[in-house]
């Protein structure tokens, strides 16, 4: 049985790290020569991270033959996983003036001869830059989306998102539940605990959510202590049973501020995108069925548009 090769390999690039591409080898095709000196100008015509990979992975694809390419930056959450993953495998911790930038793995049948690891070395010291940038573009991006209080997205994030999701549901024919959660007598924890009380709340909320939802949901600090979570491919009768298992789960958690411990509960209002309906108009009757969740005595989950509750 042959041998399973694996490279494990750090790619580290210091200022002027550009320097280090190597005379292509004589057995290396003009083809790839051609590549080299196209590259940088082409992986610099985007900062988005998602288009800069692929594009890399098509280039070095006329030159390099591979089963399957691979890029994680768990850090920034973002994951690239194209081909099936083979016997034979390159790894590379990409770092940049000590900067990680991230790993990535190609796979495939057979070996990679050591000209062909030369010449992937190289082209990878013609990516690292242009990734850099699309790097910190990404956090720039993520940044300004974020609440920084909860970690969840903000209300620029909700806007953004929601009429994509709403397109995306109406393109593939799937249900889409929207769930607004609003903290039940808010002010009376400020004024109990004062705002560090209400903040840390506010976060036990934030984690609570992260926990009991599917990665594949959205999540939003909508402003204050109201929350806006959008569930694809869910209908009302799931997005019921999400809701309530988010309820109790708040409700049982002990939430506590350094000094003090304190419960606290939230009301939830639900409502499924119906056909051909505007992104404000579901907001609306997810809205009113958070109200009447207030008005029934809180702590419940209401779905409109029947107003069915759902509290013990």
């Amino acid at each position: 049985m042959e041998q399973q090769q694996v490279n494990n390999n750090k790619l580290t690039l210091l200022k002027g790290g550009q320097n280090r591409i190597r005379q292509a080898p004589k057995s290396q095709p003009k083809k790839a020569d051609q590549i080299a000196a196209e590259l940088p100008g082409k992986l610099q015509t985007t900062l988005l991270l998602d288009e800069l990979l692929p594009l890399f992975q098509k280039q070095i694809g006329q030159v390099l033959h591979f089963d399957s390419f691979h890029y994680l930056n768990k850090a920034l959450g973002s994951q690239i996983d194209e081909g099936e993953q083979r016997h034979h495998r390159c790894h590379y911790k990409l770092e940049m003036n000590g900067e990680y930038l991230g790993d990535l793995t190609l796979t495939r049948r057979h070996k990679f001869t050591e000209a062909q690891i030369t010449l992937l070395e190289d082209l990878l010291c013609l990516l690292v830059y242009p990734l850099r940038n699309c790097l910190l573009y990404k956090q720039a991006l993520d940044s300004a989306m974020l609440d920084k209080l909860t970690g969840l997205g903000n209300r620029a994030a909700y806007e953004s998102n929601l009429q994509r999701e709403i397109e995306l549901a109406e393109r593939q024919k799937t249900a889409l539940s929207m769930v607004i959660v609003d903290i039940d007598n808010f002010k009376a924890i400020n004024d109990r605990y004062g705002h560090q009380g209400g903040d840390r709340a506010l976060k036990t909320l934030a984690n609570t959510i992260n926990q009991t939802l599917r990665r594949s949901d959205l999540a939003f600090r909508f402003g204050g202590e109201e929350f806006v979570l959008l569930l694809s491919n869910t209908d009302i009768g799931a997005a019921g049973m999400v809701a309530e298992r988010l309820r109790v789960a708040v409700a049982e958690t002990l939430c506590h501020d350094g000094k003090h411990g304190f419960n606290f509960t939230i009301s939830l209002g639900l409502a499924q995108l119906q056909a051909d309906e505007q992104s404000y108009h579901l907001f609306e009757r997810a809205d009113m069925a958070l109200y009447r969740a207030k008005q029934t005595g809180r702590n419940v989950t209401v779905c409109a548009p029947a107003g069915i509750t759902l509290a013990d």
